[in-house]
């Protein structure tokens, strides 16, 4: 009941509510300065309905191949309009599913022999049932159609896990990328800051550093290459590429990322990145 509640404050109300709740100050809509109140407003006003496929995660495929880049997509098993559509028994041994129409909504299974399918369909449905745009008012997924993907389980060998490089990219350009490691580990996902002449930065996003020694791949250049041109015509994207033994792999676009309620640390980096995020006019 609360939720449904919280779901009829209009957007304004519930990002300004939110802001305070995670910044300790009131959101400035009328002249947002930092990167974090400027993501605020693309939520209410930067309206390009092709945010909307761009965020899905299946329709984001074929955007990226119109971009001329079919080779980075991952191997697609399945789309699914309805959980009952997924034919477990016909699934390799290890395989992702996501859902197209939210965040954090992945399941990902290593060992088919190790996974309660039938507890997974019950949280699938209820993902499937969820309108993630209610999570942070994030525009662009609301009208997104629920579906799934069930994609091929990536590992990388050196490390045994998934090796996440993040591009913050501002009016077609990536300024810095965060190497986000450790997702499976008992201590949660790590990130760290890198320039795009691989220089560490002391900078943090809500997340520890990691301590796990990533070295450059030899398919770097490309992944930077992938990043300018997936940004293009955007006020600001982070581009989401994994490096799988070399090989460059599309991961997804984000248009508003910790839905902007995570400060920087330190602080001086929300105000640099706001001067980056060069806002669009209003859009309808």
């Amino acid at each position: 009941m609360r939720q449904r509640l919280v779901n009829l404050l209009p957007d304004s109300w519930y990002l300004r509510l939110a802001y305070r709740r995670a910044h300790r100050h009131s959101l400035n809509l009328r002249h947002p300065r930092t990167f974090n109140e400027k993501i605020q407003w693309c939520k209410l006003y930067y309206r390009d309905p092709l945010l909307t496929r761009l965020t899905d995660k299946y329709e984001v495929r074929q955007h990226v191949v119109d971009q001329g880049f079919p080779g980075i997509l991952n191997e697609l098993y399945g789309v699914y309009d309805w959980v009952d559509d997924i034919d477990f028994a016909s699934l390799p041994n290890s395989f992702v599913i996501k859902a197209t129409h939210g965040s954090n909504m992945n399941l990902i299974c290593r060992n088919k022999g190790n996974l309660e399918w039938q507890t997974c369909r019950t949280l699938l449905k209820k993902w499937a049932r969820k309108n993630y745009f209610f999570h942070g008012r994030e525009w662009a997924y609301k009208d997104i159609k629920p579906r799934f993907v069930c994609e091929k389980y990536l590992e990388n060998q050196e490390f045994h896990e998934l090796t996440d490089f993040k591009f913050y990219c501002f009016n077609g350009k990536p300024e810095l990328f965060f190497i986000c490691t450790d997702r499976f580990s008992d201590s949660g996902v790590k990130y760290e800051a890198f320039d795009l002449d691989w220089n560490k930065i002391d900078l943090h996003k809500g997340k520890p550093t990691s301590r796990l020694a990533v070295r450059e791949p030899g398919n770097f250049p490309e992944m930077k290459v992938i990043a300018t041109r997936l940004c293009q015509g955007f006020p600001f994207v982070r581009v989401d590429l994994y490096s799988v033994n070399n090989r460059t792999i599309f991961g997804e676009l984000t248009f508003y990322p910790d839905c902007g309620m995570i400060p920087f640390t330190p602080d001086q980096y929300n105000d640099r990145f706001g001067d980056l995020l060069v806002l669009p006019d209003k859009m309808p």
